[in-house]
């Protein structure tokens, strides 16, 4: 069993878990963020990205051993008050680029994720971006014009 202490909206959270459990795991039972989602569980829908200490990462390919301990943890619940989160899922209301809506939580922490990295309008980056994320239920390219938005 391995203990961290995490930092997700501004508050400590003591969590253990077994070392070869995946961070989503973590971040779904243990900081209760239930948007994160399971999709393809191999890292290459990002329905699952979240920030670890403000790196985008699919959670699904991380180990619980490999995070570190005091980590910052950053979910789409924890982002929907930062501008990038707020404009993608008002477009993504806006233009319905999904039908399960499974991806929009990676989608939009993706989002906040470029916007901190001043590419928020970047087609090139969001064309990058979304060439490691994938919606199941429609193609990229409603995705693209929500996040170009």
């Amino acid at each position: 069993m391995v203990t961290r202490t995490l930092v997700r909206g501004g508050q400590s959270h003591v969590v253990t878990f077994d070392g070869d459990t995946t961070l989503l795991d973590v971040v779904r039972k243990g900081l209760r963020a239930r948007a994160t989602a399971r999709g393809c569980s191999n890292g290459l829908c990002g329905t699952c990205r979240v920030l670890v200490d403000g790196v985008l990462v699919n959670a699904c390919t991380v180990m619980w051993s490999d995070v570190r301990d005091g980590a910052t943890i950053e979910t789409a619940e924890d982002l929907d008050r930062e501008p990038a989160a707020r404009r993608v899922l008002a477009a993504f209301e806006r233009e319905r680029p999904t039908r399960c809506r499974l991806c929009v939580a990676g989608l939009a922490t993706t989002a906040v994720d470029l916007a901190r990295r001043g590419l928020a309008r970047d087609a090139d980056a969001i064309d990058e971006t979304l060439a490691t994320a994938a919606c199941m239920c429609t193609g990229r390219g409603s995705l693209r014009r929500a996040l170009l938005k």
